[in-house]
């Protein structure tokens, strides 16, 4: 694999960080109701949207590494 590859498929696993982990982590204890509230002052997202948020850029991100890893060099 040559260095440019190895570099970007470093900074996409470095870009996915901890929010996924950290927002399950909050919310593992939340009933259905509360997943379906607002979630704080700042923001109308509910807890499951921004879990869904979450997930679909830690999916994108994965994906973006598979596509990396199967280009021909």
């Amino acid at each position: 694999m040559n260095k440019h590859k190895q570099v970007a498929i470093k900074a996409l696993r470095e870009s996915k960080g901890d929010d996924l982990y950290r927002a399950k982590h909050a919310f593992k204890n939340y009933t259905n109701k509360q997943m379906n509230e607002p979630y704080g002052n700042y923001t109308e997202k509910t807890p499951t949207q921004i879990l869904e948020e979450y997930e679909k850029r830690e999916k994108a991100i994965d994906e973006a590494i598979a596509w990396l890893v199967s280009l021909n060099e």
